[in-house]
């Protein structure tokens, strides 16, 4: 499990101070880039590297509550599935201990021309499911 914490900014809300709905997704993505850097890589090292990109295939997501300005959120990660050339993972925002927002991502690895390729043995020898 993999935890990332964040600050509601007004940037992210709305005129009533209330998060917009789609930065959510934003906050989510925030926390998979943390994680593949707490795995030792860096997305930029990995592209240079391997010609690997990661791109969200498909994700299922339920709004249970909402943040508002200056709440602070944790974002947790966990991988549920990992194959040749994706993986899954659950990924949930927490609010005073409370889950607020509520998601599974499915991540394909692709190359630069947009074909699907195996994940890198170095990272995924440091994936835990």
């Amino acid at each position: 499990m993999f935890k990332f914490r964040t600050k509601v900014y007004y940037e992210d809300t709305d005129s009533g101070g209330v998060v917009y709905y789609a930065n959510y997704l934003k906050f989510i993505e925030r926390a998979r880039t943390n994680l593949i850097q707490e795995l030792g890589f860096s997305l930029k090292s990995l592209s240079e590297k391997y010609d690997c990109h990661f791109v969200v295939k498909n994700i299922h997501c339920s709004y249970i509550q909402s943040a508002k300005l200056e709440d602070e959120l944790s974002i947790q990660t966990k991988f549920i599935d990992i194959k040749k050339a994706s993986f899954e993972l659950e990924q949930n925002i927490y609010k005073d201990d409370k889950v607020i927002f509520k998601s599974k991502v499915l991540m394909v690895i692709i190359n630069s021309t947009g074909k699907p390729i195996k994940i890198p043995d170095s990272l995924s020898s440091v994936i835990n499911v």
